[in-house]
């Protein structure tokens, strides 16, 4: 397989498209001394019209009030403003799930935002990705999930068999057997029997603000006699395809939603579906594990 094919899409055009951005563009915001986000300069200074809230911080950015001293007053003041801009439509949408604001994953949380807000703040956001393996063919087989129409970010576009963004209070193996049976109807005793085999990270620069996005990922081999069934909407149908069928679609296009094709491509470079003999090897295998900024 070559990435080099100027008729194709390619799995160089994947990791580009995924860490497009620029940085020139946005404004630090901190808690403390810890740098947590990034801002686009209208909505920060939006924000410092809050002035109980926030105040100007280093290089030009925005520092959560230190008046703010505790994990709860960070969140709880930071939501009040959110409903004043969500209700203005200036932040998104609020989702109702919340992240935790850290200065790397794994770091403790130094507040909670809610989801729908994390772009905008340029928050490290966690998650995973699972490849749902069926072996035994005459070739690897993967389970292909199509996002429901009704969804509203990327809607009918083809997903990994199971993705999650990380909430705050579940560990990862928690959200794991959440989301498996939320989305797919994994009992937790298949679920418990995915493999954490690495994570791939991105930044990218969207017109809401910058996804600075790491996640887990999972090989799970599904035995051959298991369905994945759609439970809770999100997914409209899963389909089994050959890993090689797989990889010419990532190749010649974008019907995966974007992030999934950085799991995919991972799988291909493990599984030796990429080789060293590719001239874009070494771009595609550190392509898949930028540092965040």
């Amino acid at each position: 397989m070559s990435s080099t094919n100027r008729r194709e899409f390619g799995y160089m055009g994947h990791i580009r498209l995924c860490n497009r951005h620029d940085m020139t563009q946005f404004r630090p915001w901190w808690i403390g001394d810890a740098l947590v986000g990034y801002l686009r300069p209208r909505f920060a200074g939006r924000l410092l019209e809050f002035g109980n809230v926030f105040s100007q911080g280093p290089g030009g950015g925005v520092r959560v009030h230190p008046a703010l001293a505790s994990f709860s007053d960070r969140t709880e003041a930071v939501a009040a403003v959110l409903d004043i801009l969500w209700a203005g439509g200036e932040a998104g949408r609020q989702r109702e799930e919340y992240y935790g604001v850290v200065t790397t994953i794994g770091a403790p949380p130094l507040m909670a935002i809610d989801r729908g807000a994390v772009t905008h703040f340029g928050v490290i956001s966690g998650g995973f990705h699972l490849n749902g393996i069926v072996r035994g063919h005459d070739r690897d087989h993967m389970w292909v999930a199509r996002r429901a129409k009704t969804k509203s970010t990327y809607p009918d576009m083809l997903d990994n068999m199971v993705a999650g963004g990380h909430p705050i209070g579940l560990t990862a193996q928690e959200n794991l057997r959440k989301e498996c049976f939320e989305e797919a109807g994994i009992p937790t005793s298949l679920a418990d029997q995915a493999v954490a085999v690495g994570i791939s990270s991105y930044t990218m620069e969207v017109d809401e603000g910058l996804r600075r996005h790491a996640f887990f990922i999972y090989d799970l081999d599904v035995p051959s006699e298991f369905r994945p069934q759609p439970v809770d909407g999100e997914v409209a149908e899963f389909n089994l395809m050959a890993v090689d069928q797989v990889a010419a679609i990532v190749r010649q296009g974008q019907a995966f939603k974007f992030n999934c094709n950085l799991v995919l491509i991972d799988y291909f470079v493990r599984t030796g579906m990429i080789t060293p003999d590719d001239a874009d090897y070494f771009r595609i295998v550190t392509g898949l594990h930028p540092a965040l900024p």
